[in-house]
């Protein structure tokens, strides 16, 4: 009850929200436009600034990869470079003065490319057959052991069968003198000239993560990953996936390609990093407002009682009314429109009370009339003489069976005689037993007749003659055809104030589509005319005085009946007062 008092959408909380909307909810929308706007505006700056940087740092690699290939390039069409690679390519050590001179060569030809790139990061070597290395320089993580390690790992990726062309062969762990591990990006080229059968070494090109960390620390606190062509990761943060993913679709994504290798540099920007100081304004300015909304709200309900309290005495003294209390009236006092309202509904509520009683009148009077009509049709008063004379011969000539059924028609004579006077429940259901033998011997059926009722409502009082339409029904419609073993049963139960009577039969029965019509109809309340042709007029007759009795509660409703047939359910409440007529 409470719930809904709060859901209910009254005049009262229409002015408090209208308060509300007009003046706070604004100011809200405004605020969170300007957040929306602001937020989206810092974010395609920080995504065009990243982008620059992004640019210049893709610039600084490319270069870089085009220095390789001129290096590799000159080991190839170099032909001092392969001059001194064909003494190169058998040597396992250095053991004679001339593969010193060959191993110094080889070392001055790495100077050479050492001025071209002018990275000291990125360490060069070169390798035949027998896996003797000769590398560019010395510089860090490019101890002979470590080297070893290196080519160990990567060998068996390069291809032997393509000469001359750059082979990109992932990442390696690497491991330099501090112990600490890191990882290299290896490129290699097999070195071989048109007039050799073997190849005359390899040109291994090692790229450590240091030389990456450098590049990317141009772009600041945001997160960037270096991926090659394949998407496999090369170095940076391995947080940056290759392809976007839809959980940081916040987040403000680069991407920049690298020329002549088909890498790709990727950024990610954290949202939080980037707006996090405009959402923390501006949630400390929400916040701040909150005191200066709770101000307003009180200023509002204040204002809002203040308007509506005529309107609630209004809308009290109208449920009072509704609740029975006629004799409520409204304030006079003022001139304004509510006031005018009261001085108009105290009228009104004169004029209702006035055709309250003039229809309790109308319908007293038609309730009698309509009393009168139902039990005017039969008085069979000069036969109650002619029928005991019967039976009182047929008593003498021992016909006790015909003076039993005389007795049965005159018990049923004297309650069409008395057809306005209440009876009880108990006496009602002896009438039935009565009523029950003078149609077996009018049908030649045999049907057991079972009452169940409880003693709580054997004193129950009831109109005469409301169940003998029913059970008469049963023997028209029910029973028409041959049944085994024909019963009609009779059950009474009570819940509370609430009765019900429930007349069931074994017979014919009706399909679940009729006894819905049956439903329909008898709620429908139609009037009386309308039931006149309709061929279950008896029904109407029991709903009709059902309702003059018990109220407009009372209900008759139809059912599949657990003897096979139909079952008709009655329902009403229990008068509290007997101490008026029944119909």
């Amino acid at each position: 009850m409470r719930i809904n008092s709060l859901l209910r959408f009254s005049f009262y909380r229409r002015i408090q929200i209208s308060f509300l909307c007009f003046i706070l909810l604004p100011t809200v929308v405004a605020s969170f436009l300007n957040y929306s706007i602001t937020h989206k505006n810092v974010k395609e700056k920080i995504f065009l600034s990243n982008q620059t940087v992004l640019t210049v740092i893709a610039k600084d690699i490319s270069k870089t990869v085009d220095d390789m290939t001129y290096a590799s390039n000159f080991f190839v069409q170099d032909e001092s470079v392969r001059k001194q690679l064909r003494s190169f390519a058998k040597m396992k050590r250095i053991e004679s003065f001339s593969d010193f001179e060959t191993y110094s060569q080889i070392k001055d030809f790495f100077g050479l490319f050492d001025l071209k790139t002018m990275n000291p990061d990125i360490l060069m070597y070169v390798s035949n057959q027998a896996g003797f290395i000769v590398q560019s320089s010395e510089i860090q993580g490019s101890d002979p052991e470590n080297i070893r390690q290196q080519y160990e790992t990567v060998k068996t990726r390069v291809n032997m069968s393509k000469a001359n062309i750059m082979q990109w062969l992932g990442t390696v762990p690497t491991q330099g003198a501090t112990s600490i591990t890191n990882s290299s990006y290896l490129l290699a080229r097999v070195i071989k000239s048109p007039n050799d059968i073997e190849p005359l070494g390899t040109l291994f090109i090692s790229i450590p993560d240091r030389y990456f960390m450098k590049a990317f620390a141009q772009l600041g606190t945001s997160k960037l990953a270096l991926f090659d062509a394949e998407g496999q990761f090369i170095a940076g943060n391995r947080d940056v996936s290759y392809a976007s993913n839809a959980a940081v679709k916040n987040n403000i994504r680069n991407e920049s390609p690298i020329q002549y290798s088909g890498w790709r540099l990727i950024s990610e920007t954290p949202d939080s990093q980037v707006t996090g100081e405009i959402t923390k304004t501006f949630f400390i300015t929400l916040l701040l407002m909150v005191p200066f909304f709770l101000i307003f709200f009180f200023i509002s309900v204040y204002v809002a009682k203040r308007l509506h309290r005529p309107i609630r005495k209004l809308q009290a003294g109208v449920k009072q009314f509704g609740n029975g209390n006629r004799r409520i009236r409204f304030e006079e006092t003022g001139k304004d429109e509510i006031s005018e309202l009261g001085r108009t509904l105290n009228i009104m509520l004169e004029q209702i009370n006035q055709l309250i009683v003039e229809n309790e009148q109308e319908q007293e009077q038609k309730r009698e009339l309509e009393l009168q009509a139902l039990y005017s049709q039969i008085r069979p008063h000069f036969l109650m003489n002619t029928l005991n004379s019967i039976k009182c011969n047929l008593a003498l000539d021992n016909e006790m069976i015909h003076s039993q059924k005389i007795n049965s028609l005159m018990s049923l004579l004297r309650a069409y005689m008395k057809f306005n006077e209440p009876t009880s429940l108990e006496n009602e259901c002896k009438l039935l037993f009565h009523y029950v033998d003078i149609m077996q011997m009018r049908t030649d059926i045999v049907v057991k007749l079972d009452v169940d009722l409880p003693p709580v409502l054997a004193n129950l009082e009831f109109p005469k003659l409301l169940l003998q339409p029913l059970v008469e029904n049963v023997f028209v419609h029910g029973f028409k055809k041959a049944v085994d073993q024909p019963k009609i049963h009779i059950h009474a139960e009570k819940q509370e104030d609430w009765v019900e009577i429930h007349i069931s039969d074994n017979g014919l029965g009706m399909s679940a589509e009729q006894i819905d019509q049956l439903n329909a109809d008898l709620q429908s309340s139609p009037d009386a005319e309308a039931w006149q042709s309709y061929k279950r007029v008896g029904l109407w007759n029991v709903l009709q005085r059902l309702k003059m009795t018990y109220g407009s509660s009372s209900s008759m409703r139809c059912a599949k009946s657990e003897l096979g047939g139909l079952t008709i359910i009655l329902g009403f409440t229990e008068k509290i007062d007997t101490g008026g007529s029944a119909c």
